[in-house]
């Protein structure tokens, strides 16, 4: 297979994103296809890309001419269109969250495993420049072991997209921890490794979500014996996303939004770089690049459904913290 025709699921603004870094930087995967069942978004999608669109899955799925999708439609609809993706024979790109409980994340495993399809999960932060500069340095033990971990994610509030507000329900997003945090609790398992429990504080302050917490805040315990604290917010006027790291035998700082990266061996000059400076391709690239690769030439993801399936498991066992008001473990 030289080429791979993709479809995409999910034509608002999200997927066409997707769909406009396929056309500009992986030329051996085109756009055939989209599908979404809001008139505008299929509309856009045309005007973009210059693909058909249609309002029914069944359809794009039946299309021998894609061997592969791109899921970007709502968060609870990501497993069930997964699982129908695999059991007409595509491969899956899904963007974040994987799904909002682990049990359909496993559906999902299950599923492209039965029908030999491969699944990636669409965790770009840890691919961003800076991020990967960030585990490089960590990964090579020049600051000593990552102890402790702090990250702020606070934004002005849900914006309306195309598909409508259900961002705005749990039942549709998860709520902030899957929606927005799980950036965050993916990138820590990357420093850090797996997570052993979580404790959960938060609250609802404002007016805009319906029926879940706008301020919530964990504490991972990882298996490495490692911490780290998660804050995010839908109500801040300042938005802000930045990241500091204790090592045993140093610290690094990454600020917001992600323009540089600062880190020092305790005693030693610091080092900053700057995003600019580095050569990386960008995240969304590097990973729609590599599941083309995956796919064609079998070469080893970036990222796999393993890494989708263990930060949902963080934000699931956060719900059971809150509603237990104690710790969980994974």
């Amino acid at each position: 297979m030289s080429k791979l025709g993709l479809g995409l699921i999910g034509c608002g603004r999200m997927g066409r994103a997707l769909a406009a870094v396929i056309r500009e930087h992986v030329p051996d995967a085109p756009m055939v296809a989209g599908c979404d069942p809001f008139p505008g978004s299929r509309e856009e999608f045309t005007r973009e890309l210059g693909a058909p669109a249609t309002n029914s899955l069944e359809e794009l799925l039946a299309r021998e001419d894609i061997g592969a999708v791109l899921v970007a439609s709502p968060n609870d609809l990501h497993c069930s269109q997964t699982v129908a993706a695999a059991e007409a024979g595509k491969h899956v790109f899904c963007e974040k969250p994987m799904a909002l409980s682990v049990a359909d994340c496993d559906r999902m495993i299950a599923a492209c495993g039965a029908a030999k399809a491969k699944l990636m999960v669409g965790h770009n932060t840890r691919l961003q420049p800076l991020c990967r500069r960030l585990r490089e340095v960590a990964e090579s033990g020049e600051l000593g072991e990552p102890l402790y971990g702090y990250a702020n994610y606070l934004f002005d509030g849900f914006k309306r997209r195309d598909s409508g507000a259900w961002h705005l329900d749990r039942r549709h997003s998860g709520g902030v921890l899957f929606h927005m945090g799980i950036h965050q609790i993916d990138l820590f398992h990357a420093i850090f490794g797996p997570t052993r429990r979580v404790q959960y504080a938060g609250g609802r302050y404002g007016t805009q979500v319906h029926d879940f917490d706008d301020v919530a805040t964990i504490l991972m315990e990882f298996h490495s014996g490692a911490t780290a604290v998660i804050s995010v917010s839908a109500l801040a006027a300042a938005p802000t996303r930045d990241m500091h790291f204790l090592f045993s035998r140093g610290y690094a700082v990454l600020d917001s939004p992600y323009t540089w990266l600062e880190y020092a061996a305790h005693g030693q000059e610091a080092t900053r770089v700057e995003a600019q400076s580095l050569p990386y391709p960008d995240s969304t690239e590097l990973e729609l690049s590599s599941f083309v690769g995956w796919v064609l030439r079998n070469e080893p993801p970036v990222l796999t459904a393993a890494e989708g399936r263990a930060a949902v498991a963080v934000a699931e066992a956060a719900d059971r913290a809150k509603q237990v008001e104690g710790a969980v473990a994974l």
